[in-house]
C-alpha cells in the first residue's frame, strides 16, 4: 500500500498534468519534487522519516518524527533554522497569486459598498403623539408583540405576512412610540422585506406621477424608514435591502414589459414601464450603484443593445424630465450619445 508521503507526491504531480500544458510537466514536476524534498528528510540511523512544518513567522521550522511505537504519529523532536527564499518559481502547488486576487476583489467590494444612507432616506419624526405622556405605553408595547408572533406564526405556517398587520404595527409604534420585539434577526429581516414589497407595490398602483406615495396616510419613504426604527433594523443595512428589492423589481419590470411588446401589447408594455419610473422617482438609487450594475449585467444576457435603447426611449417618453440617470444605468447604456436629440427628453442626471 502506498504511504501518505507517496500519496502526496502522486497528488503533486497529478496537479502538474492537470494544470499545465504537457511540454511543461518536466519543469513543473522538477518544482513540485523540489518542494517535496524541502519538506521530506531520512533519519540515516534508524531510516524514519521528519517531517519539516514551517511556523508563519518566516524561517523557523519545526521538526516532526513518525514514531512506530505511537503507529506512525507525528512526534516534534526539534526545531532548525532555514533561509527561506524570498521569492518563488510559481507553479501549480503555489495559490499565493489567486489568494491576493480574491483578497484585493473582496477589498474592493467592501469599498464600494458605503456605510452610508442614500439621500432619499429620511430624518425620522419622533415616535409617538402628543398623548404619549398621558398614556399606559405598555398596553400597547403587549398589542405591538402580540401582532408580531401572529405575523411569525402565519410566516411559519406557509402564509404570507400581511399587508395590513404590517400597516397596523406601523400605526402602533407610531402613534404610542413603543417598539415591536423580534427574536431573530431573520425573523426580522423577513418583516421588513415583506414591508418593502408592500411599499413598492403600492407605488406601482400610482397612476398619476405627481401624485405622492403615502401608505395609511403617511409618506412612502417616512413609512418605510420609521418600521425599520420600529423594529430594531439598523438604518443601513434597511436601507441596503430597499435597494436591492428596487433592483429586483426594476429588472423583472423591464423584462416584462420587453415581452409584452414582443407580444405587440404596447399599451401594457408602457405600462410595466411607468411601475419602474415611480419606484425610482421615490426611491433613487445613488449614482453608480452595485445595484444598478448588476442589473445592467442581468439585461444584457437577455436584450440586445438596440432592443435596451428602444426600452430606454419608451422610459424617456413615459417618465418625461423625471427619467433619472439610474435608469439609464441600469440598462446598460450610459455612453450613449446625444440622448436628448434622439427621445426628445432630458435625462435627469441627478438621483
Amino acid at each position: 500500500m502506498a504511504s501518505s508521503l507517496e500519496i502526496r507526491f502522486i497528488v503533486c504531480v497529478y496537479g502538474c498534468i492537470a494544470t499545465s500544458p504537457v511540454r511543461s510537466f518536466p519543469s513543473h514536476g522538477l518544482d513540485a519534487f523540489d518542494d517535496l524534498k524541502s519538506l521530506v528528510t531520512v533519519d540515516s540511523g534508524t531510516g524514519g522519516v521528519a517531517l519539516f512544518k514551517r511556523r508563519r513567522s518566516g524561517g523557523e521550522v519545526l521538526v516532526y518524527k513518525r514514531d512506530r511505537s505511537l503507529g506512525g504519529r507525528e512526534v516534534p523532536v526539534g526545531k532548525r533554522e532555514e533561509n527561506w527564499p524570498t521569492t518563488r518559481k510559481t507553479t501549480p502547488l503555489s495559490s499565493n497569486d489567486y489568494n491576493d486576487e480574491k483578497k484585493a476583489k473582496i477589498t474592493r467590494l467592501r469599498n464600494r459598498r458605503k456605510e452610508e444612507l442614500p439621500q432619499w432616506w429620511p430624518q425620522l419624526l419622533n415616535s409617538g403623539s402628543i398623548l404619549n405622556e398621558m398614556i399606559n405605553r405598555e398596553e400597547y408595547q403587549r398589542m405591538a408583540n402580540r401582532l408580531i408572533r401572529a405575523m411569525m406564526d402565519n410566516k411559519m405556517s406557509g402564509k404570507d405576512i400581511s399587508e395590513n398587520d404590517i400597516i397596523q404595527l406601523r400605526h402602533i409604534c407610531k402613534t404610542f412610540g413603543v417598539r415591536a420585539s423580534i427574536e431573530t434577526a431573520n425573523a426580522r429581516d423577513s418583516l421588513y422585506r415583506a414591508a418593502i414589497n408592500l411599499v413598492l407595490s403600492y407605488c406601482e398602483i400610482i397612476a398619476n406621477k405627481s401624485t405622492s406615495v403615502q401608505i395609511n396616510g403617511e409618506d412612502a419613504r417616512q413609512f418605510i424608514a420609521g418600521l425599520a426604527d420600529n423594529i430594531g433594523l439598523e438604518n443601513t443595512r434597511a436601507a441596503r435591502m430597499v435597494s436591492a428589492a428596487v433592483a429586483a423589481r426594476t429588472r423583472s419590470r423591464i423584462l416584462q414589459a420587453w415581452a409584452l411588446e414582443v407580444q405587440d401589447k404596447h399599451s401594457e408594455a408602457l405600462f410595466e414601464l411607468s411601475k419602474v419610473c415611480v419606484i425610482h422617482r421615490v426611491f433613487p438609487p445613488e449614482e453608480s450603484s452595485p445595484e444598478m450594475e448588476m442589473v445592467a449585467r442581468g439585461l444584457e444576457n437577455h436584450l440586445s443593445s438596440e432592443q435596451r435603447e428602444s426600452i430606454l426611449e419608451s422610459l424617456f417618453t413615459i417618465c418625461g424630465e423625471d427619467t433619472h440617470r439610474s435608469l439609464v444605468e441600469a440598462l446598460g447604456l450610459v455612453g450613449i450619445k446625444d440622448s436628448q436629440d434622439k427621445s426628445g427628453a432630458t435625462v435627469k442626471m441627478d438621483s
